[in-house]
Formats: C-alpha cells, structure tokens, sequence
C-alpha cells in the first residue's frame, strides 16, 4: 500500500481529468497531490511519448533502462507491454534488465544509446568516448531528448519508490493512447 492514497479520479485536477479522458494510471493519481505541476508533468510525458524525435521502439528502451538504472518496478511494468506493442523484443528487455547495453540484440546505434544513457543515469558525467559513441548515431535533438528522458522518468522513479506506488500495468496500448489524447490538447 502507498505512503499516501492515491486520489480518486475525481479528486484530481479538471485539467488532469479532460487531458486524460480515460483511466489515469496511479502515478498521475499520486502526483495529483502536487495540484499546481501535476498537469505540466503529464503534459511533458505526453510531448515525450507522442511528439518525439526518437523512435518508440528507442524510447522503450530508453525508458527501460532508466527503469533498471533508478530500480524503479513500477515504470518497468508499465512500459514491458507497451515496450512489446512497440517492436523490443524479449531478449532486448533481458537484456537491459541484466544491464547487457552492448548486447547483440542492439543495433550498434542502441548499444551506443543505451550506454550513454545508463551512464548519464548513474553519474552526472558522461565521457568523451561514450558522448561520440551516441553521437554517431543520433541527432543532437535526439541526444538532448534522451536527457530530458532521464530526468523525467527519474522524476517518475522516485515519487513511485519513495511513496511505494503500486503498480497498476498498462493493457498493450492504453498508456500509449492516453499520451496523444493528452498531448492533441
């Protein structure tokens, strides 16, 4: 059970309730007790999820990995199915649970983005090698993105941990469809 209750549906932010138009998953339910961000939260995960320069099946894995690198179950059990709606494959999502980044299921480009992102996760440097590696493959809009990625699901990770949210699993696409209804607003 949660530090603290998740809010009722209804005692969430008007705003919360007409993005969403459907179920809200319980992190937004608990970040409805930050009434004054908690829409700009969910508005940021939608532009992240639904206007991206990354590919989803890149995203997934991104989010992933920041699952395994901020040790946070709940953002992996939400993003297995919709990781699986996507393309990533079984062996890539035990991969990065193992934290295998140079993994042969990766194209070179994700070998290159997964470590840059694994490292940018766990240190607040990341080296010249590893930066050139990533920037090969990936646009500087994309490398930026993969940032902005981090701290949003660090932000994500710690309100689960910290406050023990339960875990509440997507159905394959719903969390996917509720981010372009969010960000269509």
């Amino acid at each position: 059970m949660s530090r603290i209750p998740c809010l009722d549906t209804e005692a969430l932010p008007e705003a919360l309730r007409s993005l969403s138009q459907g179920r809200i998953i319980n992190v937004y339910r608990m970040l409805g007790h930050a009434p004054r961000s908690v829409t700009q939260i969910a508005r940021l995960g939608a532009a992240l999820f639904a206007d991206a320069s990354l590919s989803a099946t890149d995203r997934e894995l991104l989010i992933l990995t920041y699952a395994t690198v901020f040790e946070a179950e709940y953002e992996w059990a939400q993003h297995v199915p919709i990781s699986r709606a996507v393309g990533v494959t079984d062996a890539q999502r035990e991969a990065v649970r193992h934290r295998r980044y140079d993994a042969e299921v990766f194209t070179p480009a994700q070998q290159a983005l997964l470590g840059f992102a694994a490292t940018a996760a766990a240190s607040p440097l990341v080296d010249d090698a590893r930066h050139a590696a990533v920037a090969a493959h990936y646009t500087e809009e994309q490398i930026v993105e993969t940032l902005v990625l981090a701290g949003f699901y660090y932000l994500l990770a710690r309100v689960c941990t910290v406050l023990d949210v339960e875990i509440d699993a997507p159905e394959t696409d719903e969390l996917v469809r509720m981010a372009q209804t969010m960000h269509s607003h």
